[in-house]
């Protein structure tokens, strides 16, 4: 999916967007193809979207398999406002003491997130912008 593109920069509207606490609809593609949409949690920062997950879930193990996910943010005082990133995987990185889900969770409920479950590993992905299409880019 991001291949080889280089990095683009998110126009201010879009960035303005991402700045809200709204979740991201993120597409990746399974081992057989295809398609899986999961919502989740992200946060703009440094010119990268930065997830969380557990470490099991499907989501995460299919952008580690293809390097790319595509985030779909919505504009929540206009639907039809949109931006669509296509993002490449630059790292994974592991949230042993979950601080970065405890920022999320902050951002999104306003409290520390919920308790781990045992044998639960968090895991934060950072993702690059490749393109950027939609109606507010």
């Amino acid at each position: 999916m991001a291949g080889g593109r280089q990095a683009v920069a998110l126009s201010p509207e879009v960035q303005r967007l991402a700045a809200l606490p709204i979740l991201v609809v993120l597409g990746t593609s399974r081992a057989d193809g295809s398609l899986q949409l999961n919502p989740v949690w992200f946060e703009y920062r440094d010119g990268y979207f930065w997830l969380n997950s557990n470490s099991r879930r499907a989501w995460p193990k299919n952008v580690q398999r293809t390097q790319a996910g595509s985030l779909l943010l919505m504009d929540p005082e206009e639907a039809f406002r949109y931006a669509h990133v296509q993002g490449r995987l630059i790292e994974v990185i592991p949230d042993p003491g979950h601080e970065f889900i405890d920022r999320l969770a902050q951002r999104y409920t306003a409290k520390p997130f919920r308790e781990l479950q045992r044998g639960e590993e968090r895991i934060t992905l950072k993702l690059e912008p490749v393109a950027v299409t939609g109606e507010m880019v």
